[in-house]
């Protein structure tokens, strides 16, 4: 029957010092451990292996051919984890880097910013999980991810905001008949395409909204979707209006596509943060991900 091998690093740093020094006693007083702790460690090994590792006699200290099997296993083994170690801190070493992002800056900021960290960290894997920036938030405190994205700043004593840049939310239309302005109470007449309930673009201009005296419940929904791009093809397909995130319209604006129709009285803007652990050892890629934000912030 197979043995299972189940020994842990202090049981290897106690067998490796008692060949070294060639003596429990001196073992014990290096290692600052008592001496039947060592010899327990000794022994447990032993156990683990099946074999002896150590010849014990008052007269004698001599290792075993299985123990020098053993200590040229370990030597290899702790030379490996110091490599391991030390690759950590070297700019090219690969890993997967979790972040996670509400929904629009994870796919109209995310994807320029980590275009330009391929040139120096090409094996790298970002895994982008998309959240609304609550959760976002809480993944980023619970040491789920080693960074997010959020519209959001929920102030806490252990996390760290770095402003990446601002957006806006407009109102947009694919209907040439609208006028370039309106007055605010012309908003609860017309069809509108939102986002379901917990996105961050409705909860910001709903909030903006009521605080202009516009309850969410007075505007005229006709359609809510999940994407903001399912809200833009609402609009391109002539259902509805739209307040939308500038940053998502950027390419319909350019082919004239669509059209911003402003709301007199009425400007929403918002930032957008990269939110990290304050006490959390950042990754390399963070790091550059991070320097790279600082370096373009606006």
């Amino acid at each position: 029957m197979k043995r299972e091998l189940n020994f842990d690093l202090k049981q290897i740093k106690s067998y490796l010092t008692v060949l070294e020094e060639k003596s429990f006693t001196k073992a014990s007083r290096r290692l600052k451990l008592g001496q039947a702790t060592i010899s327990n460690h000794i022994l447990l090994l032993e156990e683990g292996l099946g074999v002896s590792l150590i010849r014990r006699s008052s007269k004698d200290f001599s290792v075993t051919r299985d123990g020098l099997v053993f200590k040229e296993f370990c030597e290899r083994m702790l030379a490996d984890l110091e490599e391991t170690r030390a690759s950590f801190a070297r700019e090219d070493f690969p890993g997967i880097v979790r972040i996670a992002s509400s929904t629009i800056p994870s796919a109209y900021i995310l994807p320029r910013l980590l275009g330009g960290l391929r040139s120096v960290s090409p094996e790298t894997l970002f895994r982008v999980e998309i959240s609304d920036s609550r959760e976002v938030i809480e993944k980023v405190k619970e040491g789920v991810v080693d960074a997010g994205i959020s519209g959001k700043m929920w102030k806490h004593p252990s996390l760290v905001y770095h402003k990446i840049q601002t957006d806006e939310i407009v109102l947009v239309t694919s209907d040439r008949e609208y006028p370039e302005m309106i007055g605010i109470e012309v908003l609860k007449e017309l069809p509108l395409i939102s986002r379901e309930k917990g996105s961050g673009t409705r909860d910001h201009y709903e909030t903006v909204l009521s605080q202009k005296g516009i309850l969410p419940s007075e505007l005229k929904t006709v359609l809510e979707c999940s994407t903001s791009e399912s809200v833009k093809e609402g609009v391109l397909a002539g259902m509805g209006m739209a307040f939308l995130s500038r940053l998502a319209i950027e390419r319909e604006l350019a082919l004239k596509l669509i059209r911003i129709v402003k709301v007199k009285g009425l400007a929403m803007k918002r930032d957008f943060y990269l939110v990290h652990m304050k006490n959390r050892s950042l990754t390399v890629p963070v790091k550059l991900l991070l320097s790279s934000i600082t370096g373009s912030s606006r």
